[in-house]
C-alpha cells in the first residue's frame, strides 16, 4: 500500500470524488468537445458530460449530513435532472445503477465500490436500445471489470483507481478500431475520453498521489476532426426533456417514441423520466410524451447547424458575451465557458469606453451580455452600451469575476434562450464572494488598522485581516458562510502558486466536512485569492 491509504469511502468521500472528477471534466471539456464525431459531430460532448456531473454534485451538496446511500441517490437524481446529450444521460444511468447497488450501505470497501461500478455500467447498457462498442460504454466496462479484478486483492482506493484508469485508457486507445467513424477522423471516442478524465481527476486528488499532471490531453486540430463527410442529414434535432408526474414506465414511453427518431434514451423512474432523442419532429415527440405526464426542461438543438458551425462557420446563437476579467487564468476560464470577447482588466492602460464599444461591435450576435466584473467598470460598461449600434447590449451588473462565472453557467443552462438581466443578476447574487490581497498602503477601514503588505480580506463590504494569507482566507470563508457548507472555489493569483492553493484547499476540506473545495488559476495580479461560495 501507499504511505497514504484510503480503504473506506463514505458519503463525504463520494462528494469529494464527484468534486475532483468534475474539476477535470471542466478543465478539459473543450478537448473532449473537439474530439466529438459520434453519434453526431456536434462538438458538445465535453460540455454535456461536465454539466451532467455538475448537476450531480450540486444535488449531493444539498445533503450535507447524508451518508453514502443518500449521497449516491442524490447524485443519481441530480445527474438525471441535469443530464445533457447522449453521454450525459448514459452517465446519469451509471450513477443510478451505482446508487441502487449501494442503497443499503453507509461505507464502501474497494470490492463494494467495484461491484457498484459494474452495476452502474450494466444499468447504462440496459438503457440503450443498441449499445455501440467503441464508445463510453466500452471504456466504462473495461474500467469496471479492471476494478472488480483488482478489488479481489486490493484494499487501497488509490491503487484500485490507478489500475482502473490504466485499463480505461487502454480501452480508449482501442475505440478507433471498434468504430470506423473514429478511425476515419483519427480520434478516440469523446465520451470515453471524458470518462477517463473523470477518474483521472479522482486519482489526482487522492492522498498519496504526487503526479502533478495527466498524460492527457491529446489535442486534435478541429479541422482534422470534422469534415463535410460527417453530416447530419436526418434526425437533425437533439431533443431532450424531463417527463414529470409520468403515468407510464420507461419501457412504455420508449416504445411510443422509438418510431420518431434515433439515439433514443428513456431513463428514470418513480414518476420522473428523462428523454433524449435525435428526431426531425421535436414537436411530435414532446406531444406524444405529454400524453403520459408533464413535459418540462424541454431543449431542442439543431445538430446540423451545430456541425456546420464546427466545420466552417463562426458560432451562431441569439446572444454573445463580452466580459472584462482581471487575469490570464480568468480569461481562459471565461473562454471555456463560452465568452466570445474577453477584455483584460489587468492591462496597464485599463479598459476604456472605446475598448468596450469595439468589443461589443466585434460580437456577431444580435444580443450581447456585457459582464464588467468590477464595480469600477460598471459606469464604463453602461456608457459603452449606449454607444453600440446594430445590436442590443445588456449590462449585467457583476462586481466580481466569480459572479461572472455564475452568470455564464446560468446562460449555458438556458441554451438558446435569452434570459432577462434580472434573472442573471439573481444567479450572480446567489453566490457569496470574497477576496484576499496584500494591502498596498497603511490604512484604517471600519475601525480596523491595516499596514502596508499585510494580508487583508474582503467579505462582501467587510474588511478583516489575519497574520497570514491562509489565515485570512479561512476567516473570509467563515465570514461568507463557509461553515454552513457548499461548493467553495478558490481562484489563485498574486504571488500564490498551485501548491499554495492545493495546500489551502486541503486545509479547508479538513476543517469543514460540509465544504467541497476546488481551485483554479485566476492569474489576477491585484489579489492573492478570489473566493466564491455556492450553496
Amino acid at each position: 500500500m501507499s504511505a497514504w491509504t484510503v480503504t473506506l469511502a463514505d458519503g463525504r468521500a463520494l462528494r469529494r470524488f464527484l468534486t475532483a472528477g468534475a474539476f477535470f471534466l471542466r478543465k478539459y471539456r473543450q478537448v473532449v468537445n473537439d474530439l466529438n464525431v459520434f453519434p453526431v459531430p456536434d462538438g458538445d460532448t465535453g460540455s454535456n458530460m461536465y454539466l451532467t456531473v455538475r448537476g450531480a454534485l450540486l444535488e449531493v451538496r444539498k445533503r450535507h449530513s447524508g451518508g453514502l446511500a443518500e449521497a449516491a441517490a442524490a447524485a443519481a437524481m441530480g445527474s438525471l435532472m441535469g443530464a445533457r446529450g447522449n453521454s450525459g444521460v448514459i452517465i446519469s444511468q451509471m450513477l443510478r445503477g451505482f446508487a441502487h447497488s449501494v442503497r443499503h450501505k453507509q461505507t464502501l470497501e474497494t470490492f463494494d465500490f467495484a461491484v457498484a461500478l459494474r452495476d452502474g455500467v450494466a444499468a447504462a447498457r440496459a438503457a440503450l436500445l443498441k449499445p455501440v462498442e467503441g464508445t463510453i460504454i466500452s471504456v466504462a466496462q473495461a474500467a469496471a471489470d479492471a476494478a472488480y479484478r483488482l478489488a479481489l486483492r486490493e484494499r487501497d482506493f488509490y491503487h484500485l483507481i490507478a489500475g482502473m484508469v490504466k485499463q480505461a485508457h487502454d480501452a480508449l486507445e482501442r475505440t478507433p478500431e471498434q468504430l470506423p467513424v473514429l478511425k476515419e477522423a483519427g480520434v478516440v471516442d469523446a465520451g470515453g475520453m471524458g470518462f477517463v478524465y473523470f477518474f483521472e481527476g479522482i486519482l489526482r486528488f487522492l492522498p498519496g498521489n504526487i503526479a502533478r499532471t495527466t498524460a492527457f490531453p491529446r489535442r486534435p486540430q478541429r479541422s482534422a476532426v470534422f469534415s463535410a463527410a460527417q453530416r447530419v442529414d436526418e434526425h437533425r434535432f437533439c431533443t431532450e426533456f424531463v417527463l414529470e408526474e409520468s403515468r407510464c414506465d420507461d419501457r412504455t414511453l420508449r416504445a411510443e417514441l422509438e418510431p420518431l427518431g434515433e439515439s433514443l434514451l428513456v431513463v428514470g423512474g418513480e414518476g420522473v423520466l428523462k428523454v433524449h432523442i435525435h428526431t426531425d419532429e421535436p414537436e411530435r415527440v414532446s406531444a406524444a410524451a405529454a400524453a403520459f405526464g408533464r413535459v418540462t426542461r424541454l431543449k431542442v438543438d439543431n445538430m446540423e447547424r451545430q456541425h456546420n458551425v464546427m466545420v466552417v462557420e463562426r458560432p451562431s446563437k441569439p446572444w454573445g458575451v463580452v466580459a472584462a476579467v482581471p487575469g490570464a487564468g480568468f480569461a481562459e476560464i471565461y473562454r471555456d465557458l463560452g465568452t466570445e470577447v474577453v477584455l483584460r482588466a489587468d492591462s496597464r492602460s485599463g479598459i476604456s469606453v472605446r475598448d468596450v464599444v469595439l468589443a461589443c461591435n466585434s460580437a456577431l450576435e444580435p444580443v450581447v451580455y456585457l459582464l464588467p466584473n468590477d464595480p469600477n467598470l460598471l459606469l464604463v460598461a453602461r456608457e459603452a452600451a449606449e454607444l453600440v449600434r446594430g445590436r442590443e447590449v445588456r449590462v449585467v451588473s457583476t462586481r466580481n469575476p466569480a459572479h461572472g462565472v455564475g452568470v455564464l453557467f446560468a446562460l449555458g443552462a438556458r441554451g438558446h434562450e435569452q434570459p432577462d438581466v434580472d434573472e442573471l443578476e439573481a444567479a450572480a447574487g446567489s453566490i457569496a464572494v470574497g477576496s484576499v490581497f496584500l494591502a498596498g498602503k497603511d490604512a484604517t477601514f471600519g475601525g480596523i488598522s491595516i499596514s502596508r503588505g499585510e494580508p487583508t480580506g474582503l467579505a462582501g463590504s467587510e474588511m478583516l485581516t489575519e497574520a497570514t494569507v491562509d489565515e485570512t482566507v479561512v476567516a473570509v470563508v467563515r465570514r461568507i458562510g463557509g461553515e454552513e457548507g457548499g461548493l467553495l472555489t478558490l481562484y489563485y493569483g498574486g504571488v500564490q502558486k498551485e501548491r499554495d492553493a492545493e495546500r489551502l484547499a486541503q486545509r479547508l476540506r479538513t476543517e469543514s466536512a460540509r465544504l467541497e473545495v476546488q481551485y483554479y488559476y485566476g492569474g489576477q495580479p491585484s489579489s492573492e485569492y478570489v473566493i466564491s461560495l455556492e450553496r
